[in-house]
């Protein structure tokens, strides 16, 4: 009894095809299971790239799920026309992905058992025809779970067979040849191929291949989704290696139909061209194992083509970025595109790393500078402004308290300031960058150059200071407030700008964050500017002690005065609030 299950068991293994449906299939569209079809609704649909056939926009037929999430492990497609009985119309091909193959005199079928969550199939007729058809499909979900009679909406189809005289054959690059891979080594380089990892490791989320073949480049995106439906990955040739006047090349995975869209950034958004596949062929994709696999074939230079599609004689940063589709657009992007670390020759096959995907240098400025303006110098001159007559009987190493504070946090801002600056010149490599994008993009660095500036331009100030009681001393002393002054409110809006950087990658608390540190110094202000102004009979006023040396006034002019619990109580609160702003913006920063 046992040999006889074994025995049966291999019989029914061998009618298992994971490499696709057989010839004997074909008439019947029937899997030799031993199971009958179901007798339920499919949940599978089939779809068109367009409601009109043309083989100018690379007419695609898509087979997915209902819900975008059911996946299957085989398919048998013909196709049939309208006629009163409807005929298999072998007069036609598929151009499949690598998971497929053709079979049945003009049908498609499956060429791996792995899961899929959608497949799309590049069709067009082999001869002239004229009429209607429809897609019919046989879907299996599992070994004994099978959708037979899937069928399409029809398609009304008016095509002309080119001339094959020799003056009218053209030159067609060749479909891209693939390497077969476990679901497990996927995305990775293939040899052959010139590639770009969007990561530093042997496996990626995502990789970009290519290869020149003849007047054209063959073009490989694979990438891991984290959601198999309604996504799209782009990679996109950049002069500058920003975001705008970027040529863009996007696959869109939108409810079960898989297309390709070729566009220009205007600016930061994408815009995609009025003939979406200009200079592209070959165009397939699929998504096995929430890995979607999208290929095409551009030409290196495209007869009458628009300013944005850019040469492929010419090198270019390649930028690799994904994101959703909403309501059947594409939206933003949810993480910064990864960019090659160095201009891309695109007819050479040749490995190209990313740029610094940790932004390590970019976190390292903004901590700094988060640290110099929104802690350091806020409580430096919050202590010169309203602190000068407090603690008069103590002169550590012979100056005042407040000047002590002052001048130590101002020289560690200067320092830290000058390191961070120099630090982003290092990773931009220019002062100015483009004036194009949003306002953060265009006016955070002039906005920082400017902060730069003042802060050398403040201590020089000092060093060059008149003496007390010198009849310019007021001035020295209002032109030194000014500038610094304004430097704290410049370097706010600096950080507020930098935080929203799309380079950062902080979260929207960050801005939040800087609103609340520009609130809490204004409060802060307005609190102390009040007890002032109510305690100015009984204090000296601010002119006088400004007007004094810290070094020739005699310490015994001064009367021991304790410090006035409640500006200590002020001053407490600002050091404790400034230093929560400071490091939980510094902690975004490090960790976006």
């Amino acid at each position: 009894m046992l040999s006889v299950f074994l025995i049966l068991a291999l019989i029914c293994g061998c009618s298992c095809y994971p490499s696709g449906a057989p010839e004997s299939a074909c008439t019947t569209m029937t899997p030799s299971h031993g199971v009958p079809p179901q007798n339920t609704s499919s949940p599978y649909v089939i779809k068109f790239s367009s409601s009109n056939f043309s083989i100018d926009s690379n007419f695609t037929v898509t087979i997915s799920s209902k819900d975008g999430n059911t996946s299957f492990r085989g398919f048998l497609m013909e196709v049939f026309t309208d006629q009163p009985t409807p005929n298999q119309l072998e007069e036609s091909e598929f151009k499949v992905p690598e998971n497929a193959h053709p079979t049945c005199n003009g049908g498609a079928t499956h060429s791996d058992a792995k899961e899929k969550h959608m497949i799309g199939l590049q069709w067009q007729p082999t001869t002239s025809f004229t009429g209607k058809v429809k897609f019919r499909a046989t879907i299996v979900q599992a070994y004994t779970v099978i959708w037979k009679n899937v069928e399409s909406e029809y398609l009304s189809v008016d095509y002309t067979a080119p001339s094959t005289s020799p003056s009218d054959v053209t030159t067609i690059s060749h479909p891209i040849s693939t390497i077969s891979e476990s679901p497990s080594d996927l995305p990775r380089c293939e040899p052959g191929f010139g590639c770009f990892k969007a990561c530093p490791l042997t496996t990626c989320e995502s990789v970009v291949m290519w290869r020149r073949s003849g007047n054209f480049v063959d073009f490989k995106i694979v990438a891991r989704l984290d959601r198999p439906n309604n996504r799209w990955v782009a990679i996109g040739f950049s002069p500058t290696g920003r975001m705008p006047k970027t040529s863009v090349i996007m696959c869109l995975v939108d409810n079960g139909k898989i297309s390709v869209e070729e566009g220009i950034n205007k600016g930061y958004s994408f815009g995609p061209l009025s003939n979406k596949t200009l200079g592209l062929t070959n165009i397939s994709a699929s998504v096995v194992d929430s890995v979607l696999r999208c290929t095409f074939t551009r030409q290196i230079n495209i007869s009458g083509s628009v300013e944005s599609i850019y040469s492929l004689t010419k090198k270019y940063f390649l930028l690799l970025g994904d994101g959703p589709i909403i309501g059947g657009t594409p939206g933003q992007h949810e993480k910064t595109p990864v960019k090659s670390e160095s201009r891309v020759d695109f007819l050479v096959n040749e490995n190209v790393g990313s740029d610094d995907p940790s932004k390590t240098l970019y976190k390292l400025h903004g901590s700094l500078m988060i640290l110099s303006w929104m802690f350091l110098s806020s409580v430096a001159i919050i202590t010169a402004r309203y602190y000068k007559s407090e603690w008069r009987g103590m002169m550590p190493c012979g100056v005042k308290v407040w000047f002590a504070i002052h001048r130590t946090m101002m020289s560690m801002v200067f320092i830290i300031t000058t390191a961070s600056f120099i630090i982003i010149f290092i990773q931009v490599g220019s002062l100015l960058q483009e004036t194009e994008g949003d306002i953060y993009v265009r006016y955070h660095p002039a906005l920082g150059i400017t902060v730069m500036a003042l802060c050398v331009a403040n201590p020089i100030m000092a060093f060059f200071r008149c003496d007390p009681g010198h009849k310019y001393r007021h001035a020295f002393h209002y032109s030194h407030m000014f500038v610094g002054t304004a430097a704290q409110i410049l370097s706010a809006i600096t950080i507020y700008f930098g935080v929203n950087l799309e380079k950062s990658n902080t979260p929207e608390e960050a801005s939040y964050i800087v609103i609340a540190y520009i609130i809490t110094y204004v409060i802060i202000e307005v609190i102390l500017e009040c007890q002032k102004y109510y305690r100015r009979n009984e204090d000296e006023t601010e002119t006088q002690i400004l007007l004094r040396s810290t070094s020739n006034v005699p310490q015994q002019k001064y009367q021991k005065h304790q410090v006035n619990s409640f500006k200590l109580t002020v001053l407490t609160i600002h050091f404790v609030c400034m230093s929560m702003y400071c490091m939980v913006l510094i902690y975004f920063v490090a960790t976006a």
